[in-house]
């Protein structure tokens, strides 16, 4: 049997939305993807029936998550509707509960660090001195080999400047307790992070499901589908 993989939609006023690159990731490591719609008095019996969770890419959290106020120009930002940030969060820490298994993109690792009492940069352009680009494009990261051990990915995934594929303007500012930094970018961003003493718990700022060819990649995603299943 496939393990059953949900992962959370997107939305606009009148549409539930999912680019295919999610899905297709999924389908190509063997499991079996299942889009999850924000329903918030089925939040139990969700976590029951899935087994692992994708918290996909998305726009910008609303900074009252993390306890701010709006500290940049308002036209650098872009929020996601808060009915799918509370879903989010609910069914996240339902999952967390059972110990089953969680991949978060991008918002999705922005919105880990924010529900277990993290903050972020909300515009990293104007808040982090020396920052590269990371809204279009490719930048290189650096890997902490221990990651590679624990997760058993093997040394040869990766290379010393190691090419991501990124589209973001806020990063994590403080980690959250609880949670390991793997990933770094040369100008310092936070690019990775996995939760200790948990099955198999991995965030990436990047987007690794656009670059399936990728080892890296490839092995995250084959990983996240191997600890599901069990």
């Amino acid at each position: 049997m496939k393990p059953i993989i949900g992962i959370t939609a997107d939305m606009d006023e009148n549409t539930y939305k999912l680019k295919q690159d999610y899905v297709s990731a999924i389908e190509k490591s063997s499991g079996l993807p299942l889009i999850l719609v924000p329903a918030m008095d089925n939040i139990s019996q969700i976590a029951d029936f899935i087994d692992g969770l994708l918290l996909p890419g998305g726009d910008d959290l609303l900074p009252e998550y993390y306890g701010e106020d709006i500290s940049v120009p308002l036209e650098k930002l872009k929020f996601v509707k808060k009915e799918r940030s509370d879903f989010e969060i609910a069914i996240l820490k339902e999952i967390a509960k059972r110990q089953k298994p969680v991949l978060a993109i991008c918002y999705g690792m922005q919105l880990v660090n924010v529900a277990f009492g993290g903050s972020l940069y909300q515009d990293m352009e104007m808040q982090v001195k020396g920052a590269v680009n990371h809204k279009t494009g490719q930048h290189a990261i650096k890997i902490d080999e221990s990651f590679c051990s624990i997760f058993n990915i093997p040394q040869s995934a990766i290379s010393s400047q190691q090419l991501v594929s990124s589209s973001h303007h806020q990063a994590v500012k403080v980690l959250a307790d609880g949670f390991e930094v793997f990933a770094v970018s040369e100008d310092g961003i936070i690019e990775g992070f996995y939760k200790k003493d948990y099955p198999f718990f991995i965030c990436v700022q990047w987007h690794p499901e656009r670059i399936f060819y990728d080892k890296l990649s490839l092995r995250i995603f084959k990983a996240f589908i191997e600890k599901s299943r069990r």
